[in-house]
C-alpha cells in the first residue's frame, strides 16, 4: 500500500514493455468515470495504479478512498439524513454506503474484489445501482475501480463471483505484471525506494552498484514489488556506508533454487551452471582454495557411488577410477574424516545451494 502523503506517479516506473502498455491503458480510461478492474499477482502494485489512474483523471483534486472487500475499514461517520438500506445484509450496506459517502465526487477502490462474499456482492452492486439511481435511492457520484488476482475469470465461471457485478468492468481492465516481468524497471525503481527510505529516516541515500541491481535482476521476486520495497527498506537501515555493493544484497536476498532442466543438460553444463551460482556467491568475499574446495565436492559423491557400486570393496573401486589402492585410501581418508570436522565456509554452503 502506498501512504497518502506519497505520489504514485513517482512510484510507477515504466521502461518495460509490459509496464508502459499498462500506462497506456491508464490514459486511456482515466478520463471516464465507469468501473475499472486492475488485475495482476498480489504486491505486484494493484492500488499503485488505481492511485495514478485517480490523480491523471478530472477527480484528482477529490478524495481517494481504498477499503477491504468486507468494507469493514470503510469512514464511520455517517452523513446525516442519509438514507439507509434494511435487510439481512443492511449492516454490510450500511458499510459500503459509508465508503461510498466519503468517496463522493472521488474515487471509491475496493481492494481483492474477488474475495467479496455472496452477500458482500450484492451490496456492492446495489450500492452501485444507488450511484446510478436506477432505485430512487441515495445517489453517489463515485469512480469505483476494483483489484483482483488472475483467478477472477475462474471465480465467475464457476459462479463464485457474480459475473453481473463483473461485467460492470467489461472493457477497462489494466493488467498489472509481475516484478519478474519488468527486467527493465527494476533499477531505476530500487533506486526511487532506497532514495525514499533514506529520506524518511534522515540520511543521504546510497548510491547502487551495478552488480548490486544485477543481483537483483537475476532474483525471481515472488514477492513483487512489495517485496522490492522490503528488501530496499532493509539495506537503507543495514548498509551505513555511501554505496549498496553485491555482497549487501547477497546478505539479505532470499537464496532461491535456480530450476535447471538437468535431464536435457550434458554433465559439464550441468557443472558450469552449479559453479556459476557459486562464483556469484562469494563474490566480494576471500576465497583462495577454491580448485581444492570444488574437486572435493566432486569426489566425495563419486567416491561414495563407486564403493557403493562395489559393495564396499576398496580394492576393485580403485580399479575403477584408476587409482591405486593406497591413494583412494587416503582420499577416503581425507574426505570421511578431516572434512566431517571442518565446518563448511560461505563457498562451500553456497556450492552445496543452502
Amino acid at each position: 500500500m502506498l501512504r497518502n502523503s506519497l505520489k504514485a506517479d513517482d512510484f510507477l516506473v515504466a521502461a518495460s514493455p509490459a509496464m508502459r502498455a499498462v500506462v497506456a491503458a491508464v490514459e486511456s480510461f482515466s478520463a471516464g468515470v465507469a468501473p475499472v478492474l486492475i488485475c495482476g499477482e498480489h504486491g505486484t502494485g494493484r492500488e499503485l495504479v488505481a492511485r495514478v489512474l485517480h490523480r491523471r483523471g478530472p477527480r484528482a483534486s477529490k478524495k481517494f478512498i481504498a477499503v477491504r472487500p468486507t468494507f469493514e475499514d470503510a469512514p464511520t461517520t455517517p452523513a446525516p439524513g442519509a438514507a439507509t438500506i434494511t435487510g439481512r445484509d443492511g449492516d454490510a450496506c450500511e458499510r459500503a454506503q459509508r465508503a461510498l459517502r466519503a468517496a463522493n465526487g472521488g474515487t471509491l477502490l475496493v481492494k481483492d474484489v474477488s474475495d467479496l462474499s455472496a452477500r458482500s456482492q450484492r451490496t456492492l452492486r446495489r450500492a452501485i445501482r444507488y450511484r446510478d439511481g436506477d432505485t430512487g435511492g441515495e445517489l453517489f457520484d463515485v469512480r469505483l475501480v476494483a483489484t483482483a488476482d488472475l483467478d477472477l475469470d475462474r471465480a465467475v465461471g464457476a459462479a463464485v463471483f457474480s459475473r453481473d457485478l463483473y461485467n460492470l468492468f467489461d472493457g477497462r481492465r489494466i493488467e498489472v505484471p509481475p516484478l519478474r516481468d519488468r527486467g527493465a524497471d527494476l533499477g531505476e525503481l530500487f533506486e526511487r525506494w532506497v532514495k525514499h527510505y533514506a529520506v524518511e529516516i534522515g540520511r543521504t541515500p546510497p548510491t547502487i552498484s551495478s552488480r548490486a541491481v544485477a543481483r537483483l535482476t537475476s532474483y525471481p521476486w515472488p514477492g513483487n514489488v512489495a517485496e522490492l520495497k522490503s528488501i530496499a527498506r532493509r539495506l537503507v537501515v543495514r548498509v551505513g556506508g555511501a554505496r549498496i555493493e553485491a555482497g549487501d544484497v547477497d546478505e539479505i536476498l532470499p537464496v532461491v533454487a535456480e530450476r535447471v532442466p538437468l535431464d536435457d543438460l550434458a554433465f559439464e553444463d550441468m557443472v558450469k551452471g552449479k559453479l556459476a551460482g557459486l562464483l556469484a556467491r562469494i563474490d566480494g568475499y576471500p576465497v583462495h582454495d577454491l580448485y581444492d574446495k570444488v574437486l572435493a565436492r566432486v569426489e566425495r559423491p563419486l567416491f561414495d557411488l563407486v564403493l557403493a557400486h562395489t559393495g564396499g570393496n576398496q580394492l576393485k573401486a580403485a580399479e575403477i577410477l584408476g587409482l591405486n589402492r593406497n591413494t583412494l585410501r587416503k582420499k577416503l581418508a581425507a574426505l570421511g574424516i578431516d572434512q566431517s570436522k571442518k565446518r563448511a565456509g560461505r563457498e562451500d554452503r553456497a556450492l552445496d545451494g543452502k
